[in-house]
């Protein structure tokens, strides 16, 4: 089974939901919550558990740009935005790969003036399953814009009714919140991404939470990618240490 997490007390995916068809959705339970979407922990005692839960949010950001992203949640350091501190979901990186292209393609299609990427893993909630969020942003402008709402609706049931496609995964280290990096990969088909820690945290990564990445990721990955300068020597060093020691493939992006 696979869950769709409407939360009631959130704009965007109000608006978003608005567009759900339930018959269009093969397999998918609509769960609607008055909770916040990052007050969603409560799903840990969901029976069964899903294989895959997909949060429809908002995102907000200070610069306002217009924005369609995918990521999966979780915290490398203290939990400010929900979740538990230092724990990560597991982030299902196909799907999350499968629902970026289908946004990119869709975007395109209609000429829709919105940007489109992943973001690094952030705040909460921190859930034993696969869970992903789909956010539009940045501002109440964007969370409004039913055009915008209805194409992440529509590309959110395509990608929940496919078997996603099967490529390679990895896990990532380095670059931006917003990950250009590793966007353009995934947009570009090279590969397909699960947790993502960016430059800002590798100071707090520890090994414990390198070896979270790595199995919270599903599929397990097969390579972790670097985005080599979007990070310092120091950096590099650290995340290498980590790789060396369990030997995990990698490769510069």
């Amino acid at each position: 089974m696979k869950l769709l997490v409407v939360s009631k007390s959130n704009l965007a995916s109000k608006n978003i939901s608005s567009f759900l068809d339930q018959k269009e959705l093969k397999d998918v339970k609509v769960e609607l919550t008055e909770k916040g979407v990052l007050e969603l922990d409560y799903l840990e005692s969901y029976f069964p558990r899903p294989e895959l839960a997909i949060v429809p949010s908002s995102h907000k950001s200070v610069s306002g740009r217009p924005m369609l992203s995918v990521h999966a949640p979780g915290n490398w350091s203290k939990a400010e935005l929900g979740g538990q501190p230092k724990k990560l979901s597991f982030a299902p990186a196909l799907y999350i790969a499968q629902l970026l292209q289908e946004i990119a393609e869709k975007v395109k299609e209609i000429g829709l003036k919105y940007d489109v990427g992943l973001e690094v893993t952030h705040h909460g909630p921190t859930l034993d399953f696969p869970v992903l969020f789909a956010e539009v942003g940045s501002s109440e402008k964007e969370w409004s814009d039913l055009e915008a709402c209805k194409l992440l609706a529509k590309s959110i049931t395509k990608a929940v009714n496919a078997e996603p496609e099967k490529k390679d995964v990895c896990f990532g280290f380095g670059g931006s919140h917003y990950a250009p990096a590793f966007t353009r990969a995934v947009l570009a088909g090279k590969f397909a991404v699960g947790h993502i820690c960016p430059k800002y945290h590798i100071s707090e990564l520890s090994e414990e939470l390198f070896l979270q990445a790595y199995e919270r990721t599903v599929p397990k990955p097969t390579f972790a990618a670097l985005d080599w300068k979007g990070m310092d020597s120091e950096q590099r060093s650290k995340v290498l240490s980590f790789l060396e020691k369990y030997k995990i493939n990698w490769e510069k992006i």
